[in-house]
């Protein structure tokens, strides 16, 4: 796992042959069909600083502070490849079996940039299978019986989502959502039957 990434937006990245700052990251992208990171968008310095695009195959080490990319030649000038990793958060996360598990909130890689755990908005974690994973236009779908993969997550760890945008903003994302499902609940039956029956006594005493 990575584990050094923390805040990673806005983290410095160097091209190590020329020593040269190609800017800050900005955003990173997903390949949905292969559930792995493609690249970064980088953003230079200063008013209007352009961006350029980096393949995670250029990306020598990812320290502390700093991106490491291998030369000043691999940010281009260039359309991302796949879809941004920020607009998957929210989406509904259900087994193929047609089990609602919550909605995505942060999802962690590892050394290979290849995604292999989900976290969910009620704080729980799920390992999946990227075979039987579909990263889907509306939801994410994953083998039948994953809801037996849940745990809950460590309350030290971040997962990458929180090392892109912010923990903060991550954190406020994953109330919302949970504030959304809460919401959208139905009232229990027996409440209501309750409620009914307690009309009925009223109107028998009158």
């Amino acid at each position: 796992m990575f584990r050094q990434l923390q805040n990673i937006r806005g983290m410095q990245v160097v091209a190590l042959a020329e020593g040269r700052i190609m800017g800050t990251v900005q955003k990173m992208y997903l390949n949905p069909a292969k559930k792995r990171v493609t690249g970064m968008v980088v953003r230079e310095a200063g008013f209007g600083g352009q961006e350029s695009w980096v393949e995670v195959s250029d990306i020598e080490q990812v320290g502390e502070n700093v991106i490491f990319v291998t030369r000043a030649g691999v940010c281009k000038a260039k359309r991302p490849v796949g879809r941004s990793l920020k607009d998957l958060m929210g989406m509904q996360v259900a087994t193929k079996a047609g089990k609602i598990l919550g909605s995505l909130v942060d999802v962690e890689i590892d050394e290979n940039w290849n995604v292999v755990e989900i976290t969910l908005s009620d704080k729980r974690v799920v390992k999946i299978d990227p075979r039987q994973t579909v990263f889907g236009e509306d939801a994410i779908l994953l083998a039948a019986g994953a809801e037996t993969l849940l745990r809950s997550a460590a309350s030290q760890k971040s997962g990458f989502l929180a090392r892109v945008f912010g923990t903060e903003a991550v954190a406020e994302t994953a109330g919302a959502i949970a504030r959304a499902e809460k919401m959208a609940r139905p009232a229990p039956i027996k409440s209501e039957m309750k409620t009914k029956r307690g009309k009925s006594k009223k109107k028998a005493k009158k």
